[in-house]
């Protein structure tokens, strides 16, 4: 009976290990909506209208950025969020842009809650994580000193409300404060990185430390920006190793969204179609199902 009960329970461990593999979170395939600048900078898309276009290229997320908000009010938000639905599109991160960084005090201070406003916003909307500019302090011997530092403060100042709206907090590799992973790391480890880590743009990159820099921050990252500027003949993006890049995450257990940011010149919508493709030649378990 004792071997009988023990056998039962060591299937029943096994079943569990079993769904919960089957389960197992996967990323998502995203667009970031910069990657389309010119066709909103035109006014021929906007924001209601994104998520069916992306859609219809086969790619079922989106992050928006600030950029092409018309209003943070929970009218226009609404309408985003039925677009998206309509869609079924799901909404994957907000980039905020801005300089928490600066020497300016009183600028610093209207940045730090222009953030929070649109964290919220972004939280409303769905967004399970936004991009924070860190910005630079002017000079780039003080921005791995003081920049860095000033980051810190004022993430530490925003999280309580992340936190409260469950919504991380990623830096993007930008330049300036942001212009190296090892920067990165240390605003990441002086707040929480529980609640805060890395949007990893495969591009912000010199070409000689691309590779190394990004494995600094695989293993931090809750957003990932899939950037190309051109692609070879054989539809790889020129200057960038895809299969070692998207290898990191893999290994790394990413399960965040993995969104294009075209920002090449000539036709974007090309550009993001040769995105999805080279992405999902490397990670073809990325489809939209």
């Amino acid at each position: 009976m004792r071997i009988a009960i023990v056998i039962i329970l060591a299937l029943s461990i096994l079943c569990s290990a079993v769904y919960a593999e089957g389960t197992k979170k996967m990323p998502i395939l995203s667009c970031d909506t910069y990657s389309l600048r010119d066709l909103f900078g035109s006014g021929n898309l906007d924001y209601l209208t994104a998520p069916k276009f992306l859609k219809d290229m086969g790619i079922p997320g989106i992050c928006y950025n600030s950029i092409w908000m018309k209003s943070y009010e929970k009218p226009y938000l609404d309408s985003i969020k039925k677009a998206c639905k309509d869609a079924d599109m799901k909404i994957t991160g907000f980039i905020i842009e801005g300089n928490v960084a600066t020497r300016d005090d009183a600028a610093r201070k209207n940045q730090i809650a222009e953030d929070i406003k649109q964290l919220k916003a972004a939280a409303y909307l769905g967004a399970p994580v936004v991009r924070i500019n860190l910005g630079s302090t002017g000079n780039d011997a003080d921005d791995d000193t003081i920049g860095v530092e000033r980051c810190i403060d004022a993430f530490n100042q925003i999280l309580p409300t992340a936190k409260e709206l469950n919504v991380k907090i990623t830096i993007e590799n930008h330049g300036g404060v942001s212009r190296t992973a090892d920067r990165i790391l240390r605003v990441i480890k002086g707040t929480d990185p529980e609640w805060v880590g890395a949007c990893l743009d495969f591009g912000n990159w010199p070409s000689e430390t691309r590779n190394s820099e990004s494995a600094k921050l695989a293993v931090y990252s809750y957003h990932v920006h899939a950037k190309a500027r051109g692609f070879e003949p054989d539809g790889e993006a020129t200057d960038m190793n895809y299969k070692f890049l998207l290898g990191l995450l893999k290994r790394a257990g990413y399960t965040g969204a993995v969104s294009i940011e075209f920002e090449g010149a000539g036709d974007q919508v090309e550009g993001v179609k040769k995105s999805v493709e080279l992405v999902l030649k490397h990670w073809p378990e990325l489809a939209a199902k």
